[in-house]
C-alpha cells in the first residue's frame, strides 16, 4: 500500500468518525441561546465569506487602466442583497436542522430504537462517507487541473510584477488569464504567442512577449503545449 493510499484511508476513517461523534450529538438540546448563536455563526459566516467573494476582481476596463484591473472593489446593491439573503437562507437551513434532528430523534424513540442517537450518529458517518467517495470518482477532482498547472506556470512567470503570494497578494493573481488559457487547452489546441499577446492586452493593455523576452515567451509556450489533454473536451 503506498503513501498516498494510507493517508487517504486516514482521511476517510477521521472524517467518518468526526461526522459520526457529531450526529451521535442532541445539538437540539442545547440551550436555546447556544442554538441561536450555532445557527447565527454559520449565516454570518457563509454572508461575510460571500461578500468578500464580490469584491473580487472586475473585468477588464476599456479606459486601458491595467492598474484598476486588481485590488477589491464595493459589491453592488444587488450583490449585497443577493449575498445577505443567502445568509437569511442559511439561517433558515440550520434552524429546521436543529428541528430535524429533534424529530428524527423522538421518531426513533417511539419506534422504540435502542439508543437512537447512536443509530442517527451512524447514519450520518455513512452519508458523509458515501458522498466524499462519490466525490473523489468525479473526474474534476482527480489530479491537478489544467487550469492549476497553468496558473502555477503564470504565478513562476509573474509577467505583471504582481509577486503572488507574497506581502499579502492572494497566490491566484493570474487565474483569470489561466482559465483563459486553460479553455483553450481543452479543446487540443496549443496557443500561439499572438494568442497570449492577445490575451495579455485584454487583461493588461499591453502584449506578455515584450513581458517576457522571447526566451521565456518561447519555454512558457513548450511547457503550455505540453498541457494539451490527449482527449480534448468536445
Amino acid at each position: 500500500m503506498t503513501q498516498s493510499q494510507r493517508s487517504r484511508i486516514v482521511r476517510l476513517a477521521v472524517g467518518t468518525a468526526a461526522a459520526s461523534a457529531l450526529g451521535m450529538f442532541p445539538v437540539h438540546r442545547l440551550p436555546r441561546p447556544v442554538r441561536v448563536g450555532h445557527v447565527a455563526l454559520a449565516a454570518v459566516l457563509i454572508t461575510g465569506v460571500s461578500l468578500l467573494a464580490a469584491q473580487g476582481r472586475p473585468g477588464a476596463p476599456d479606459d486601458g487602466d491595467a492598474s484598476r484591473l486588481r485590488g477589491l472593489r464595493t459589491p453592488a446593491l444587488s450583490e449585497a442583497a443577493l449575498e445577505l439573503g443567502l445568509g437569511g437562507l442559511m439561517a433558515g437551513a440550520g434552524a429546521a436542522g436543529l428541528r430535524l434532528d429533534g424529530a428524527v430523534e423522538g421518531f426513533l424513540r417511539r419506534r422504540g430504537v435502542p439508543a437512537p442517537r447512536v443509530w442517527i450518529g451512524l447514519a450520518t458517518g455513512a452519508m458523509t462517507l458515501a458522498s466524499v467517495l462519490l466525490d473523489d470518482q468525479d473526474p474534476e477532482h482527480e489530479g491537478t487541473s489544467t487550469q492549476e498547472q497553468v496558473l502555477a506556470l503564470l504565478t513562476r512567470e509573474d509577467p505583471a510584477g504582481l509577486a503572488p503570494t507574497t506581502d499579502g497578494m492572494p497566490e491566484d493573481e493570474y487565474e483569470p488569464e489561466a482559465q483563459a488559457i486553460a479553455e483553450l487547452l481543452d479543446t487540443g489546441v496549443a496557443p500561439t504567442a499572438a494568442q497570449l499577446d492577445e490575451l495579455w492586452e485584454h487583461w493588461f493593455s499591453e502584449p506578455l512577449s515584450p513581458l517576457l523576452g522571447a526566451r521565456r515567451m518561447d519555454s512558457l509556450l513548450e511547457e503550455l503545449a505540453a498541457l494539451v489533454p490527449e482527449h480534448p473536451a468536445v
